[in-house]
């Protein structure tokens, strides 16, 4: 493991062993998922009925056919879109959807919390509590180790001074996984990371004081006090 091989402080159980809250979490974005699921389900099986009811009256059977089938297919398509969104930037734009608290689920219950310095930058603002970030994971040399993007409260990202802060990740950095902000310990808020491709490895442009700071934290944390 990277983080352990440059000293960063690793925990030494799963993360949602060593932070059970964060299972919450992602127990409520699946609900969630669900109830919308049911909605669109129910909406749909309805649709043949309302169409019957209200204009059987109007219309020959193959009139109502149509209408049911283009209704259907406007569900479909309505559902389709959707969750697209919603794999692409969460229920509301913020918070975990569905399909990536399903992801997390194993990264939280099998991968342990790695401590990491990194830099922060924005790439798009969004109107709810949320922004959507790029994060580069810093080795000791203040080289970018890893990058992720993934959605940040936007207290956490107003909390990192000029972009910077230390936080937690669990997963493979090849492939993404979960970023949590450690503001609460012991209940740090878990955002969906996925690994962005990168160029060769450049030093990062940042204050040395800050950074050794950052590094002493990320080296130092003790997962003993959750």
């Amino acid at each position: 493991m990277l983080a352990r091989r440059f000293g960063y402080a690793v925990s030494p159980e799963p993360a949602a062993t060593a932070t059970p809250s964060v299972l919450g979490q992602l127990d409520k974005a699946a609900k969630l998922e669900r109830v919308i699921s049911t909605i669109f389900l129910v909406v749909a099986a309805a649709w043949p009925v309302i169409m019957i009811v209200m204009l059987r009256s109007e219309m020959d059977a193959s009139g109502l056919v149509w209408g049911v089938v283009a209704g259907e297919v406007a569900f479909l398509v309505i559902w389709l879109a959707a969750r697209s969104q919603e794999r692409v930037r969460g229920l509301g734009g913020q918070g975990l959807s569905g399909p990536e608290a399903r992801r997390l689920r194993g990264i939280l219950t099998e991968q342990p919390w790695q401590v990491w310095p990194c830099r922060v930058e924005l790439i798009r603002d969004y109107v709810n509590p949320a922004a959507l970030v790029r994060v580069f994971l810093l080795d000791p040399d203040q080289k970018v180790a890893a990058v992720m993007q993934t959605r940040l409260q936007r207290a956490t990202w107003n909390a990192m001074t000029d972009g910077y802060g230390v936080l937690w990740f669990a997963g493979d950095l090849r492939f993404g996984g979960a970023l949590a902000h450690p503001a609460d310990p012991a209940d740090p808020t878990v955002s969906y990371a996925s690994a962005v491709p990168q160029q060769p490895a450049a030093a990062s442009p940042g204050d040395s004081v800050v950074m050794e700071e950052l590094q002493r934290q990320a080296i130092g944390w003790t997962f003993g006090q959750l």
